[in-house]
């Protein structure tokens, strides 16, 4: 594998992988993972796992003000992790005022504040609908249009906030994985 010019000279990228859920992002996450690559899992999914073991009340459902404080904290945290390499992320900050936005509620300002400070890669790609591979689980409680409510304002917030959303065509999960590498001149 030939590393791009930005890995060769140490610059920070970080590449996020978006989209309305269960439309196959964290699949491609997981396979660039399984490539080597430095990855960060959706951390909405770890707080809800952990707070349904511990009854907790910190659930998108129950607390939805605690629980997005615990993703913010998260995803902050995911974010400072993620220096001198490149590293691709289910999911950003943004992700979280999206999610608020779907709803037709304000977004607080400092999650805008963090939005607009703490930046990632330019190129944003995001895993458009697909009916055929959405599932709910445990953790994802969504219905297909909720689903496709995240998917819209997603976006709507992320040229708003200036990056450029490259949309990942439907296919096998290895062919969607190498289509973001290509994108991004590692292949």
């Amino acid at each position: 594998m030939s590393l791009p010019i930005f890995y060769i000279c140490g610059v920070t990228k970080r590449i996020l992988i978006t989209g309305g859920p269960g439309f196959g992002k964290s699949s491609i996450v997981e396979h660039l993972e399984n490539r080597g690559y430095k990855v960060f899992h959706e951390v909405a999914r770890e707080i809800i796992r952990e707070e349904q073991l511990k009854s907790g009340e910190a659930l998108p459902w129950v607390n939805i003000q605690a629980f997005s404080d615990k993703v913010l904290e998260g995803r902050l945290r995911q974010h400072a992790e993620g220096k001198e390499t490149i590293s691709f992320y289910d999911r950003g900050l943004p992700d979280i005022a999206a999610f608020i936005l779907k709803d037709k509620k304000e977004i607080p300002e400092n999650i805008l504040q963090y939005c607009s400070s703490i930046r990632y890669h330019s190129k944003v790609f995001i895993t458009p609908p697909w009916e055929s591979i959405f599932h709910r689980d445990e953790e994802r409680k969504e219905d297909f249009a909720a689903a496709i409510k995240v998917h819209k304002a997603i976006e709507q917030l992320y040229p708003e906030l200036g990056y450029e959303l490259v949309s990942v065509p439907m296919g096998s999960i290895r062919w969607r994985a190498e289509f973001v590498l290509q994108n991004l001149g590692m292949m």
